[in-house]
Protein backbone atom coordinates (compact mmCIF):
# COMPACT_ATOMS: atom_id res chain seq x y z
CA UNK A 1 0.00 0.00 0.00
CA UNK A 2 1.79 3.15 -0.89
CA UNK A 3 1.35 6.58 0.44
CA UNK A 4 1.27 8.85 -1.93
CA UNK A 5 -1.06 11.81 -1.37
CA UNK A 6 -3.10 13.43 0.90
CA UNK A 7 -6.56 14.39 0.20
CA UNK A 8 -8.72 16.90 1.89
CA UNK A 9 -12.13 16.12 3.07
CA UNK A 10 -15.30 17.19 1.57
CA UNK A 11 -18.43 18.38 2.57
CA UNK A 12 -20.13 15.40 2.76
CA UNK A 13 -22.69 13.46 5.23
CA UNK A 14 -21.51 11.01 7.40
CA UNK A 15 -24.97 9.28 7.76
CA UNK A 16 -24.75 8.89 11.48
CA UNK A 17 -27.33 8.06 13.38
CA UNK A 18 -29.05 9.64 16.24
CA UNK A 19 -28.95 6.18 18.42
CA UNK A 20 -26.72 5.92 21.38
CA UNK A 21 -27.00 1.95 20.98
CA UNK A 22 -23.54 1.15 19.61
CA UNK A 23 -23.56 -2.80 17.71
CA UNK A 24 -21.65 -5.69 19.09
CA UNK A 25 -17.76 -5.84 18.09
CA UNK A 26 -14.77 -7.45 19.98
CA UNK A 27 -11.29 -6.07 20.30
CA UNK A 28 -7.97 -7.02 20.94
CA UNK A 29 -5.20 -4.70 23.09
CA UNK A 30 -1.90 -4.46 23.97
CA UNK A 31 1.56 -2.33 23.97
CA UNK A 32 3.74 -1.45 21.66
CA UNK A 33 5.72 1.47 20.57
CA UNK A 34 5.33 2.85 23.88
CA UNK A 35 1.64 3.51 23.53
CA UNK A 36 -1.57 1.36 23.42
CA UNK A 37 -2.47 -0.48 20.30
CA UNK A 38 -5.95 -2.38 19.38
CA UNK A 39 -8.03 -3.62 16.45
CA UNK A 40 -11.97 -3.64 16.90
CA UNK A 41 -13.67 -6.20 13.85
CA UNK A 42 -17.26 -6.53 13.58
CA UNK A 43 -17.03 -10.33 12.95
CA UNK A 44 -15.75 -12.10 16.38
CA UNK A 45 -14.27 -14.89 13.98
CA UNK A 46 -11.96 -12.40 12.50
CA UNK A 47 -10.81 -10.96 15.69
CA UNK A 48 -7.15 -13.90 16.01
CA UNK A 49 -5.99 -13.13 12.47
CA UNK A 50 -6.83 -9.37 12.39
CA UNK A 51 -4.92 -9.24 16.04
CA UNK A 52 -2.22 -11.13 14.62
CA UNK A 53 -1.82 -8.88 10.95
CA UNK A 54 -2.04 -5.66 13.01
CA UNK A 55 0.24 -6.84 15.86
CA UNK A 56 3.26 -7.54 12.79
CA UNK A 57 2.60 -4.92 11.34
CA UNK A 58 3.25 -2.07 14.19
CA UNK A 59 6.00 -4.32 15.97
CA UNK A 60 7.63 -4.64 12.13
CA UNK A 61 7.62 -0.18 11.89
CA UNK A 62 8.94 -0.56 15.57
CA UNK A 63 11.70 -2.14 14.44
CA UNK A 64 12.26 0.17 11.33
CA UNK A 65 11.24 3.56 12.50
CA UNK A 66 11.36 4.21 16.11
CA UNK A 67 13.98 6.39 17.36
CA UNK A 68 14.36 5.07 20.84
CA UNK A 69 15.45 1.10 19.58
CA UNK A 70 18.98 0.96 19.09
CA UNK A 71 18.78 -1.41 16.91
CA UNK A 72 16.00 0.40 14.47
CA UNK A 73 17.06 0.02 10.84
CA UNK A 74 16.63 4.59 10.97
CA UNK A 75 19.88 4.47 12.88
CA UNK A 76 21.92 2.60 9.87
CA UNK A 77 21.18 5.61 7.73
CA UNK A 78 23.71 7.79 10.01
CA UNK A 79 26.71 5.44 9.78
CA UNK A 80 26.72 6.33 5.94
CA UNK A 81 27.85 9.52 6.62
CA UNK A 82 25.62 11.64 3.73
CA UNK A 83 25.97 8.36 1.48
CA UNK A 84 22.59 6.74 -0.20
CA UNK A 85 21.93 3.62 1.60
CA UNK A 86 19.44 0.74 0.42
CA UNK A 87 16.48 0.66 2.95
CA UNK A 88 13.96 -1.75 3.79
CA UNK A 89 10.23 -1.63 1.73
CA UNK A 90 8.95 -1.02 4.90
CA UNK A 91 11.23 2.07 5.66
CA UNK A 92 10.43 3.40 2.63
CA UNK A 93 7.05 3.80 2.71
CA UNK A 94 7.26 5.87 6.23
CA UNK A 95 9.72 8.02 4.84
CA UNK A 96 7.73 8.55 1.56
CA UNK A 97 4.60 9.10 4.32
CA UNK A 98 6.88 11.39 5.98
CA UNK A 99 7.94 13.22 2.89
CA UNK A 100 4.39 13.71 1.71
CA UNK A 101 3.70 15.27 4.73
CA UNK A 102 5.92 18.01 5.14
CA UNK A 103 4.93 18.75 1.60
CA UNK A 104 1.38 19.45 2.36
CA UNK A 105 2.06 20.75 5.56
CA UNK A 106 4.96 23.49 4.09
CA UNK A 107 7.17 21.71 6.49
CA UNK A 108 5.26 22.24 9.54
CA UNK A 109 6.01 18.35 10.26
CA UNK A 110 8.83 17.99 9.42
CA UNK A 111 10.92 14.51 9.46
CA UNK A 112 14.46 16.06 10.02
CA UNK A 113 13.63 17.38 13.58
CA UNK A 114 15.67 14.64 15.24
CA UNK A 115 18.62 16.22 16.77
CA UNK A 116 16.67 19.37 17.43
CA UNK A 117 14.51 17.25 19.67
CA UNK A 118 17.32 15.79 21.12
CA UNK A 119 19.18 18.94 21.81
CA UNK A 120 15.99 20.46 23.31
CA UNK A 121 15.63 18.23 25.81
CA UNK A 122 19.25 18.36 26.45
CA UNK A 123 19.27 21.94 26.98
CA UNK A 124 16.18 21.43 29.50
CA UNK A 125 18.16 19.15 31.69
CA UNK A 126 15.96 15.84 30.69
CA UNK A 127 17.80 12.35 30.48
CA UNK A 128 18.70 11.71 26.87
CA UNK A 129 20.72 8.64 28.07
CA UNK A 130 18.27 6.45 26.16
CA UNK A 131 18.32 7.90 23.05
CA UNK A 132 21.04 6.26 20.38
CA UNK A 133 24.26 8.56 19.43
CA UNK A 134 23.56 9.42 15.40
CA UNK A 135 24.60 11.60 13.19
CA UNK A 136 28.02 12.21 11.93
CA UNK A 137 28.98 15.55 14.01
CA UNK A 138 27.68 17.44 16.87
CA UNK A 139 24.30 19.27 16.25
CA UNK A 140 22.62 22.22 18.50
CA UNK A 141 19.52 23.55 18.95
CA UNK A 142 18.81 24.88 15.25
CA UNK A 143 15.84 24.67 12.72
CA UNK A 144 15.66 21.51 11.04
CA UNK A 145 17.92 21.45 8.31
CA UNK A 146 15.09 20.24 6.18
CA UNK A 147 12.59 17.67 4.35
CA UNK A 148 14.22 18.68 0.97
CA UNK A 149 17.83 17.71 1.60
CA UNK A 150 16.55 14.25 1.51
CA UNK A 151 16.85 11.87 -0.96
CA UNK A 152 14.30 8.91 -1.36
CA UNK A 153 14.17 6.77 -5.19
CA UNK A 154 12.62 3.69 -4.61
CA UNK A 155 14.44 1.95 -1.43
CA UNK A 156 17.47 4.06 -2.11
CA UNK A 157 17.46 6.98 1.03
CA UNK A 158 20.49 9.51 1.22
CA UNK A 159 20.06 11.67 4.34
CA UNK A 160 22.67 14.75 4.90
CA UNK A 161 25.59 13.95 7.33
CA UNK A 162 24.51 14.98 10.94
CA UNK A 163 20.95 15.31 10.10
CA UNK A 164 18.73 12.80 12.40
CA UNK A 165 15.66 11.59 11.01
CA UNK A 166 12.62 11.54 13.45
CA UNK A 167 9.62 9.79 12.29
CA UNK A 168 7.34 9.70 14.86
CA UNK A 169 4.58 12.52 13.94
CA UNK A 170 3.93 10.06 10.90
CA UNK A 171 4.73 6.66 10.89
CA UNK A 172 2.66 5.71 13.65
CA UNK A 173 -0.25 7.11 11.34
CA UNK A 174 1.01 5.93 8.08
CA UNK A 175 1.24 1.98 10.11
CA UNK A 176 -2.15 2.26 10.60
CA UNK A 177 -3.42 2.59 7.49
CA UNK A 178 -1.19 -0.01 6.57
CA UNK A 179 -2.17 -2.45 9.14
CA UNK A 180 -6.14 -2.07 8.53
CA UNK A 181 -6.10 -2.22 4.53
CA UNK A 182 -3.97 -5.87 5.24
CA UNK A 183 -6.86 -6.81 7.37
CA UNK A 184 -9.46 -6.03 4.61
CA UNK A 185 -7.63 -8.02 2.49
CA UNK A 186 -7.59 -11.31 4.49
CA UNK A 187 -10.78 -11.39 6.13
CA UNK A 188 -14.30 -10.70 5.65
CA UNK A 189 -14.85 -8.10 7.99
CA UNK A 190 -15.28 -4.33 8.94
CA UNK A 191 -12.32 -3.36 10.83
CA UNK A 192 -10.75 -0.53 12.95
CA UNK A 193 -7.36 -0.06 14.18
CA UNK A 194 -5.74 1.95 16.66
CA UNK A 195 -2.44 3.25 17.81
CA UNK A 196 -2.24 5.84 20.80
CA UNK A 197 -4.21 8.87 18.91
CA UNK A 198 -4.90 7.59 15.60
CA UNK A 199 -8.12 5.26 14.56
CA UNK A 200 -8.75 4.08 10.61
CA UNK A 201 -11.09 2.02 9.58
CA UNK A 202 -11.70 0.08 6.72
CA UNK A 203 -14.40 -1.97 5.43
CA UNK A 204 -18.20 -2.09 6.42
CA UNK A 205 -18.68 -0.05 9.42
CA UNK A 206 -21.59 -0.77 12.38
CA UNK A 207 -25.18 0.37 11.85
CA UNK A 208 -23.93 3.16 14.70
CA UNK A 209 -20.64 3.35 13.12
CA UNK A 210 -17.06 3.01 15.21
CA UNK A 211 -16.91 4.22 18.37
CA UNK A 212 -13.48 5.82 18.92
CA UNK A 213 -12.96 7.50 22.22
CA UNK A 214 -10.73 10.79 22.30
CA UNK A 215 -8.31 10.52 25.69
CA UNK A 216 -7.31 13.58 27.06
CA UNK A 217 -3.80 13.36 28.91
CA UNK A 218 -4.29 16.16 31.08
CA UNK A 219 -7.42 14.60 32.23
CA UNK A 220 -9.99 16.87 31.87
CA UNK A 221 -11.78 17.30 28.47
CA UNK A 222 -12.26 13.39 27.02
CA UNK A 223 -14.19 13.07 24.05
CA UNK A 224 -15.99 10.55 21.53
CA UNK A 225 -16.77 10.03 18.30
CA UNK A 226 -17.96 8.08 15.73
CA UNK A 227 -16.66 6.66 12.83
CA UNK A 228 -18.07 5.74 9.66
CA UNK A 229 -16.53 3.11 7.02
CA UNK A 230 -13.09 4.03 5.29
CA UNK A 231 -12.31 6.80 8.03
CA UNK A 232 -9.63 8.20 10.08
CA UNK A 233 -9.13 10.14 13.41
CA UNK A 234 -5.92 11.46 14.61
CA UNK A 235 -5.23 12.96 18.29
CA UNK A 236 -2.25 15.17 18.68
CA UNK A 237 -1.33 16.57 22.11
CA UNK A 238 1.67 18.49 23.88
CA UNK A 239 2.77 20.35 26.97
CA UNK A 240 1.56 16.58 28.97
CA UNK A 241 4.58 14.45 29.01
CA UNK A 242 2.95 10.93 28.13
CA UNK A 243 3.82 8.07 30.76
CA UNK A 244 6.69 6.08 28.93
CA UNK A 245 10.59 6.15 29.40
CA UNK A 246 11.11 8.09 26.37
CA UNK A 247 8.71 10.50 27.55
CA UNK A 248 11.77 13.32 28.12
CA UNK A 249 12.70 13.61 24.86
CA UNK A 250 9.33 12.90 22.89
CA UNK A 251 8.04 16.79 22.64
CA UNK A 252 6.64 18.01 19.20
CA UNK A 253 9.39 20.47 17.96
CA UNK A 254 8.62 23.50 15.56
CA UNK A 255 11.09 22.80 12.52
CA UNK A 256 10.99 26.36 11.72
CA UNK A 257 12.32 27.01 14.75
CA UNK A 258 14.18 24.04 16.82
CA UNK A 259 12.03 24.87 19.85
CA UNK A 260 8.85 23.75 21.25
CA UNK A 261 5.98 25.29 19.27
CA UNK A 262 4.52 28.50 21.02
CA UNK A 263 1.43 26.79 23.67
CA UNK A 264 -1.52 27.86 21.91
CA UNK A 265 -3.29 24.56 21.77
CA UNK A 266 -2.99 21.94 23.93
CA UNK A 267 -4.63 18.99 21.68
CA UNK A 268 -5.95 19.20 18.09
CA UNK A 269 -8.38 16.17 16.89
CA UNK A 270 -8.77 16.03 13.07
CA UNK A 271 -11.11 13.25 10.97
CA UNK A 272 -9.62 12.88 7.68
CA UNK A 273 -10.07 9.69 5.08
CA UNK A 274 -6.89 8.32 6.12
CA UNK A 275 -4.66 7.96 9.13
CA UNK A 276 -2.13 9.79 7.44
CA UNK A 277 -3.96 12.82 6.71
CA UNK A 278 -6.07 13.47 9.88
CA UNK A 279 -2.54 13.09 11.47
CA UNK A 280 -0.77 15.76 8.80
CA UNK A 281 -3.91 18.45 9.97
CA UNK A 282 -3.67 17.19 14.15
CA UNK A 283 0.00 17.23 13.85
CA UNK A 284 0.38 20.67 11.77
CA UNK A 285 -1.78 22.40 13.93
CA UNK A 286 0.14 22.15 17.13
CA UNK A 287 2.72 23.66 15.12
CA UNK A 288 0.99 26.52 13.38
CA UNK A 289 -0.94 27.68 16.96
CA UNK A 290 -3.22 30.75 15.93
CA UNK A 291 -3.13 30.32 12.08
CA UNK A 292 -4.51 26.62 12.45
CA UNK A 293 -8.10 27.02 12.82
CA UNK A 294 -8.58 29.38 9.64
CA UNK A 295 -6.32 26.87 7.76
CA UNK A 296 -8.65 23.79 9.38
CA UNK A 297 -11.64 25.61 7.97
CA UNK A 298 -10.39 26.71 4.53
CA UNK A 299 -10.10 22.95 4.13
CA UNK A 300 -13.81 22.13 6.21
CA UNK A 301 -11.46 19.41 8.11
CA UNK A 302 -13.52 18.33 11.21
CA UNK A 303 -11.32 19.28 13.62
CA UNK A 304 -11.76 19.90 17.68
CA UNK A 305 -9.06 22.36 18.96
CA UNK A 306 -8.32 22.62 23.09
CA UNK A 307 -6.45 25.95 23.76
CA UNK A 308 -3.95 25.42 26.96
CA UNK A 309 -6.63 27.72 28.65
CA UNK A 310 -9.33 24.04 28.00
CA UNK A 311 -11.42 25.76 25.47
CA UNK A 312 -12.83 23.92 23.45
CA UNK A 313 -13.23 25.65 19.64
CA UNK A 314 -14.59 23.49 16.70
CA UNK A 315 -13.95 23.23 12.69
CA UNK A 316 -15.91 21.94 10.10
CA UNK A 317 -18.75 19.59 10.45
CA UNK A 318 -17.28 18.06 13.81
CA UNK A 319 -20.73 17.62 15.20
CA UNK A 320 -21.91 15.49 12.19
CA UNK A 321 -19.26 13.09 14.22
CA UNK A 322 -20.86 13.52 17.59
CA UNK A 323 -23.97 12.07 19.44
CA UNK A 324 -26.69 14.81 19.05
CA UNK A 325 -26.34 15.77 23.12
CA UNK A 326 -22.62 16.07 23.15
CA UNK A 327 -21.56 19.63 22.80
CA UNK A 328 -19.81 20.35 20.36
CA UNK A 329 -21.46 22.67 18.26
CA UNK A 330 -19.23 24.35 14.87
CA UNK A 331 -17.73 27.81 15.23
CA UNK A 332 -16.46 29.79 12.45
Amino acid sequence: MAITDIVAPGRRRTGLPTQHQQAPTLTATWHVWGTTASVTVDDPSALNVARRIVSRQFLAAEKAAARFRADAELHKLYKAGGRPVTISPLLAELVSAALAVAERTDGDVDPTVGAAMTANAARRGQDISIVPVCGSRPTGSRPAPGWEQVRLEGRKLQVPAGTTLDLSATAKAAICDMAAARVRERVDAGVLVRLGGNAVSSGPAPDQGWRVPITDRAGHLDSEVFLTANAALSSSQIGVPPRHRDAPVSYLIDPHTGDLPLPVWRMVSAIGFSCLEASAYSTASLVRGIRARNWLTQLWVPARLITVDDDELFCGNWSAHTLPDTPASTLS
